[in-house]
């Protein structure tokens, strides 16, 4: 059941039914709550539904490591007959690398739960918990405590999961995560704290988000390059600190559509139901405190589908050409559009095989893929635009003898996992538009971030100067990701948030470039 899931009361609830009516894909709970949650009921009635148990650390562990240790394994492998109808996936500690889950109230201590002798007693102590618990219950699926995230546990890892402070937290854990855990970690993700609330860009922006919400796929390559262990990972609590937010609703589908999606990500909790314990952690995430109107997110909750798996694209990028086999798809838009003439695309997958789609259906695949559908709506219908005429410049020059562009990053990103309402309604809106130049579909490249200016296409590709692909001017900051030719993506976003249309960021990234309907007759 690829569906998001549910942290569920940390106490009685006030409604169970209501809490589990959208049929969460995933269930968190602390150990003390698994009945007062009615967990028992709702796992026999949808046996595919993953449940996490958490159980307590002691929080003077540090002061008898081997005995703490010893006494919490005997403690939980004494709870498997209780446990065994759940088939849980169980952990026994959480963010032991901050100063308040070791008891200690001053802030200024936090050093002192950030360097390697620390790591190093901690992943003596949890080994030692593990082969407790292992040794009594081979059974019981452990799975590698959370850690605080930023306290260099993963070395602040680059993209290719290299930690950049040379060492890491998990140099000290990778043998018992290997050994005792199956390679299964935890991870707890947020973009936003209680102070600021939610922080749009740390989940939405590329590349901030993968210091926040997506920070699991760093630690997920650390673990695959540095200790050459394929991991995989429950995200057991996630949220945004802003849950009375209006596009709250919005924010988690967003997320559990990205995370889902990837075959390493085992489930996904969000955090909170219900804070009825009086947590200060999680008292500005409680859902039932603060969501304005909690039936509505329910029921959208409920109506979304299942996540499916997006299989990730072969390293070397190369696509073998032999023995395609042509296919015909007939999916369309709404109805309300079906009457509209539209074009058609051959698009050639990974796997060698071509199918033919509308020209509109293959952009709810690409225009969400490309950029985040909930980034300023005048920005996701520039790039619906540019998308579109990429495709059709495709169509008309194909890229392959048997089709006109593929889904690998060789021609656009393509992903229906992350088909979106937003960016649909940017297609429909835009429907039919492309770019031309002297009568004639340009060739509509862009890139995620120019850096603060666009350059021009010779200067990149070599070749004749084209007059609709100059160098500009951009609002983008950062660094620069991609090409830079074309329409900056991260330039869009900062155009339409200071209220600029969808057309004058095409004319300023495009520039002698007109908008006009698809050339007819072409393809």
């Amino acid at each position: 059941m690829r569906r998001p899931g549910l942290w569920v009361a940390n106490g009685q609830p006030n409604d169970m039914a209501q809490m589990l009516s959208w049929k969460p894909g995933a269930v968190t709970c602390l150990y003390p709550h698994l009945a007062a949650n009615d967990l028992f009921n709702y796992k026999a009635a949808h046996p595919e539904v993953a449940i996490n148990v958490r159980f307590a650390h002691p929080r003077d562990w540090q002061q008898d490591l081997s005995g703490s240790a010893r006494r919490l394994g005997q403690f939980i492998a004494g709870k498997w007959v209780e446990l065994q109808p759940l088939d849980p996936y169980v952990f026994f500690a959480s963010r032991l690398n901050t100063h308040y889950a070791n008891g200690d109230p001053n802030p200024a201590n936090q050093r002192l739960y950030t360097t390697p002798e620390f790591y190093q007693r901690y992943a003596t102590w949890v080994r030692t918990t593990a082969e407790v618990i292992k040794s009594a219950v081979p059974d019981m699926k452990l799975v590698a405590p959370p850690l605080a995230f930023g306290l260099n546990e993963d070395g602040n890892p680059d993209s290719q999961g290299n930690p950049t402070k040379g060492w890491a937290g998990y140099d000290y854990l990778y043998e018992t995560i290997r050994d005792y855990f199956d390679g299964r970690l935890a991870f707890q993700g947020y973009w936003g704290t209680p102070s600021l609330g939610a922080v749009p860009d740390w989940l939405y922006e590329p590349g901030l988000s993968s210091w926040y919400a997506f920070r699991w796929q760093r630690v997920l390559e650390l673990f695959e390059n540095r200790y050459k262990l394929e991991a995989r990972i429950i995200i057991d609590e996630a949220g945004s600190f802003g849950p009375a937010d209006p596009d709250f609703t919005d924010q988690l589908i967003y997320y559990a559509q990205q995370c889902l999606s990837d075959e390493r990500v085992i489930s996904l909790s969000y955090a909170l139901w219900a804070n009825p314990a009086k947590d200060p952690l999680y008292r500005a995430n409680a859902w039932v405190e603060h969501i304005p109107d909690l039936e509505h997110h329910l029921a959208r909750l409920a109506a979304m589908p299942d996540v499916f798996i997006i299989e990730p694209l072969a390293e070397s990028g190369v696509i073998d050409l032999s023995g395609l086999v042509e296919a015909t798809d007939h999916e369309s838009m709404p109805e309300a559009q079906a009457d509209i003439p539209e074009q058609s695309i051959r698009v050639l997958f990974e796997d060698g095989h071509v199918k033919t789609m509308p020209l509109e259906t293959y952009l709810r695949a690409v225009v969400p893929a490309e950029m985040p559908a909930l980034w300023p709506i005048e920005a996701v219908k520039a790039q619906a635009v540019a998308s579109r005429t990429y495709a059709q410049y495709a169509i008309e020059h194909p890229k392959f003898p048997y089709a006109d562009i593929c889904t690998t990053t060789q021609c656009q990103h393509y992903d229906p996992a992350k088909i979106h309402a937003r960016s649909d309604q940017a297609i429909a809106e835009t429907r039919g538009l492309v770019l031309l130049y002297e009568g004639r579909t340009i060739n509509a490249v862009f890139s995620a971030n120019c850096g603060g200016h666009t350059r021009n296409n010779e200067d990149v590709w070599h070749g004749r100067p084209e007059s609709y692909l100059r160098a500009v001017s951009c609002p983008a900051t950062g660094d620069q990701s991609g090409h830079g030719v074309g329409l900056c993506q991260h330039g869009a976003r900062v155009l339409a948030k200071s209220g600029q249309t969808y057309e004058e960021i095409l004319r300023h990234y495009y520039q002698s470039a007109v908008l006009g309907p698809t050339p007819a007759g072409d393809g």
